[in-house]
């Protein structure tokens, strides 16, 4: 029951994979970029993150968003390089940390 309760959090505060806490992880419809958009979902840090949301203490739920603001790109590029699909380094990404 918790478990689905936590991934329930996961796809309420991911809406729609465009905007919300997706909104940093750039829209490939490539098939390494699907590929990376569900390891990035099924990260553990991802998951430990998306675990501490509540439903109700609003100023936690925000920081549960903006620690997925972060993490969520950051484990997608780690997918991406891996494959071959990004080239390594580079010049660091604008962080978002509001909606």
């Amino acid at each position: 029951m918790t478990r689905a309760l936590l991934m329930l959090a996961l796809l309420g505060l991911g809406a729609c994979q465009q905007g919300g806490v997706w909104a940093n992880v750039p829209r490939d419809d490539s098939p390494d970029g699907q590929a990376c958009r569900r390891e990035a979902a099924d990260d553990p840090e991802v998951r430990r993150i998306s675990g501490t949301a509540t439903s109700g203490n609003l100023a936690q739920d925000e920081r549960v968003r903006e620690e997925l603001l972060a993490a969520l790109p950051r484990a997608w590029r780690t997918c991406m390089t891996r494959r071959g699909a990004l080239p390594p380094g580079g010049v660091e990404q604008v962080r978002r940390t509001t909606f």
